[in-house]
């Protein structure tokens, strides 16, 4: 099993820097045991542990410090990760889910450690499936799970996706280990207990579901291939996050085609985790490429300016996240959008709205307004994008999702 991990592991070029998201479930125990052999067949690998705790059980600190316990008794750093504000109690799963992602991402962006690996095992995919297949999802969702993807610019990977439940399982027992038992994870209130009960009593294969997602995800890179060069004759975005569309190159090509490229380029101005339903895509989709002048559009936190034989596209700026403040010497991320790392004085990042300091280049009201802008104790002192001000004041990156595939 240890073999196989590494092959695994080793495929997805993880680096030498990597954290793990565990739980204490069994799956998450097993990663935790795996990674643990991988970092030792080298000198230069080192791993991270973290541990969310919502808070929504009493157990939940003694879990967590177990976790801790085993981490440090391997010889790795443990953090535990506590969600600032309360989860809401319609859709806690996925609310829960999204929790944990932002604020590993988080972390491991602050920590610069380039990739996570979760314990997704073959059981969850091929339950993802079913789950997915039960909403009426298309071939992206009926692909279920990647072994890799992206949380913005930090790597999610999953090496277990070819493992069973059951060897997870053992392999914990065989440790010696006892792994946690989420109530959640027997309540028929949840989607993902509903349909595992369901797979049980209708005989369904886990390892044939799970086939059936892999070969799905073949064609859909087949067709993600010819997206990107949809996209790369289409579309432009610039460090600043504004996109722009030819919409000449947009017409004779398949509707399906342009749906797929207009949801990453939304992706990618918009800052969103998700794209939009594929209905309003295809309704954009018309509305772009249809003869006549586009009256312009918003969809997916983006604003699609009205124009003929070419669109811009803008963060709208009602969307637009909180301001950032951030210490000396302090990273974050702006809006999902922008990772920022401030010089040597505190700083707030916010839009540059309305202000228009003497200098400034010329550029459109409606994109000046998006831009993010440097500020210190409410004064205006840069605007990256534009280098305008003082360049120490924080260095901006663009971190939201690429428009082209992995």
């Amino acid at each position: 099993m240890a073999a196989r991990f590494a092959a695994a592991l080793d495929a997805l070029a993880p680096g030498g820097r990597l954290a793990l998201a565990v739980s204490g479930g069994a799956d998450s125990l097993a990663l935790l045991l795996l990674a643990d052999g991988w970092t030792r067949a080298a000198p230069d690998r080192r791993l991270y542990v973290l541990t969310v705790d919502h808070g929504l059980r009493p157990e939940s600190a003694r879990e967590t410090g177990a976790v801790a316990a085993q981490a440090t008794a391997l010889g790795h750093d443990h953090a535990v990760l506590r969600p600032n504000r309360p989860l809401p109690r319609r859709g806690l799963e996925a609310a829960a889910r999204a929790c944990r992602y932002e604020l590993m991402a988080a972390w491991c962006r602050a920590a610069a450690v380039p990739a996570l690996a979760t314990g997704h095992t073959l059981d969850d995919q091929a339950e993802t499936l079913l789950m997915r297949l039960e909403r009426g999802s298309g071939l992206d969702g009926l692909s279920a799970m990647a072994p890799e993807t992206r949380l913005g610019d930090i790597r999610l990977l999953r090496p277990l996706l070819g493992f069973r439940r059951a060897e997870t399982a053992a392999l914990v027992a065989r440790a010696g280990l006892h792994a946690a038992d989420d109530p959640m994870n027997h309540d028929p209130a949840f989607e993902r207990v509903r349909i595992r009960r369901a797979m049980t009593t209708l005989g369904l294969d886990a390892e044939g579901l799970a086939a059936t997602a892999d070969r799905l995800r073949r064609d859909r890179a087949a067709i993600e291939t010819l997206v990107d060069d949809l996209v790369r004759r289409a579309f432009t975005l610039s460090p600043a996050g504004v996109g722009g569309i030819e919409v000449a190159a947009l017409r004779g090509t398949p509707a399906p085609l342009v749906e797929r490229a207009l949801a990453r380029l939304i992706r990618a101005v918009g800052g969103g985790a998700y794209p939009p339903r594929r209905d309003r895509l295809d309704r954009l989709a018309a509305l772009i490429a249809g003869d006549g002048d586009f009256p312009g559009a918003t969809l997916g936190g983006c604003r699609f300016l009205p124009g003929r034989g070419h669109v811009r596209v803008l963060r709208e700026a009602r969307r637009l996240g909180p301001d950032l403040e951030l210490g000396a010497g302090a990273a974050g991320v702006w809006d999902g959008r922008f990772a920022v790392v401030a010089g040597a004085q505190p700083v707030t990042i916010a839009a540059l709205g309305a202000h228009r300091p003497q200098g400034l280049p010329a550029l459109p009201a409606a994109e000046r307004q998006v831009l993010p802008a440097v500020f210190s104790q409410g004064r205006l002192i840069a605007v990256p994008t534009l280098e305008f001000g003082t360049p120490q004041a924080a260095r901006l990156r663009y971190c939201a999702p690429s428009m082209f595939s992995a």
